[in-house]
């Protein structure tokens, strides 16, 4: 072989092990997201010092432990009368206990299906429930994101280190188990059972993710909606019967109380349009419209190719957007659209990592005190926006060619094959 050969050979060889540009790319999005998570990591710490003593797992303990405690000993769970007195003391012009991040309560609010369910976690001493609770839920937030078609670890460690998984983590939410549910539902869509249940589950447990009820009826899954109404009617009246019905007849007071007190300090819209003057009625009006909306838009590219997708997207946005009592912790639900919209790591998988990293910028530039929830709303909104936005714009071309059938014989069997060929190729 001529040395021109070798020298070519060499070259060759050389170029095989220098990494490629994909390959630069790669290791650069890893660097990058290595550290937008550790810059995040200060802002999570000085947030988590400066939450009231004794708060780790407090929403665990107040709403979930104490309740099956309580019922575990024959008493009811609520206190109606001590949120009746709360709202009696705003009405008059003072300052109600809960009112404030100064002064926060925590007390059972759940229905009494959960109520139930949490009292496996009472019988255990207060430090391994609420450790075993945390180990929970941390399984049920990755098990939720992959059961959305996420396999990027990328994703995953994106989900686990955002600011509203880790301040749900520390107060012992529920938030991960609904995204856990919502995976469940989209998982097994195409079933009877499954998506019935998760559905079923989510609105006895918490009550504002009705939506996704919609969903079931805007996408025609008739008989999985009846059923999941069916489970849920019957675990709900199975419950309060089980505690002898206390606190029943006052349960929709003791809710419209605890809204009443809270949603002034909340991140969702309705706290927004009473920040900036709306009457409390107007705006839960708004809320409500913006709901129905979004729901209106589901059901209008519900039918589409791909539309599946993004109705099941909109219906989790259209449920953080109509409840006037929404938490940072809320937000890990934003995962479940930002998962359908791209189940590899991209730019949105961001979002929600940078929100309180800006709002701690805000606040530092501005010197706007960190009890002031308003700036935090809006940016919540801005990214909901964002979500939907991202959501309706692709076509998520692997699942439009996987779409399943919405409920009973499919739908292309009712379309000719020119069509059936340009909805599966789009």
């Amino acid at each position: 072989m001529s040395d021109r050969g070798h020298e070519t050979a060499a070259e060759a060889a050389r170029g095989r092990r220098r990494p490629g540009r994909r390959g630069l790319l790669a290791a650069g999005g890893r660097a990058l997201l290595i550290v937008a998570m550790l810059g995040c990591v200060p802002f999570f710490v000085l947030a988590l010092v400066h939450l009231p003593g004794g708060s780790l797992l407090f929403d665990f303990r107040g709403g979930l432990y104490n309740a099956g405690t309580a019922i575990i000993h024959g008493r009811s769970p609520y206190q109606p009368a001590f949120l009746a007195h709360q709202a009696a003391i705003m009405r008059a012009g003072g300052v109600a206990q809960g009112e404030t991040f100064r002064n926060p309560f925590s007390i059972p609010v759940y229905p009494a299906p959960a109520n139930l369910a949490v009292i496996p976690f009472s019988l255990l001493p207060f430090w391994l429930a609420g450790t075993l609770f945390m180990l929970l839920s941390i399984a049920a937030m990755m098990i939720g994101i992959a059961l959305l078609g996420v396999r990027d670890w990328r994703c995953i460690a994106l989900t686990l280190l955002c600011w509203p998984f880790i301040y749900g983590l520390y107060l012992g939410a529920l938030g991960p188990f609904l995204v856990l549910g919502a995976g469940v539902a989209w998982r097994w869509r195409a079933r009877l059972w499954p998506p019935a249940i998760a559905v079923a589950a989510l609105v006895v447990t918490k009550i504002f993710p009705w939506p996704l009820a919609i969903w079931l009826l805007i996408t025609r899954r008739l008989r999985t909606l009846a059923l999941a109404v069916a489970i849920g009617l019957v675990a709900t009246l199975a419950a309060w019967a089980a505690t002898g019905f206390d606190g029943f007849a006052q349960y929709p007071q003791m809710l419209s109380n605890l809204s009443f007190i809270q949603e002034g300090r909340a991140v969702s819209l309705v706290a927004v349009l009473l920040a900036i003057g709306f009457p409390a009625g107007g705006a839960g009006a708004v809320a409500l419209a913006t709901t129905a909306a979004l729901l209106a838009l589901a059901w209008r590219i519900a039918r589409r190719p791909d539309g599946d997708r993004k109705a099941f997207g909109l219906a989790i946005i259209a449920a953080l957007t109509c409840t006037p009592i929404v938490w940072d912790h809320y937000m890990v639900l934003l995962f479940v659209p930002i998962a359908l919209s791209s189940p590899r790591c991209s730019a949105i998988w961001f979002l929600p990592l940078s929100t309180p990293v800006i709002l701690g910028l805000w606040i530092a530039v501005f010197h706007i005190p960190a009890a002031n929830t308003l700036g935090s709303a809006v940016l919540w909104l801005v990214l909901e926006a964002v979500v939907a936005v991202e959501l309706c714009r692709h076509e998520h071309v692997a699942a439009a060619a996987s779409e399943l059938p919405i409920s009973g014989p499919s739908r292309l069997r009712n379309r000719s094959p020119a069509r059936a060929l340009e909805r599966v190729s789009v």
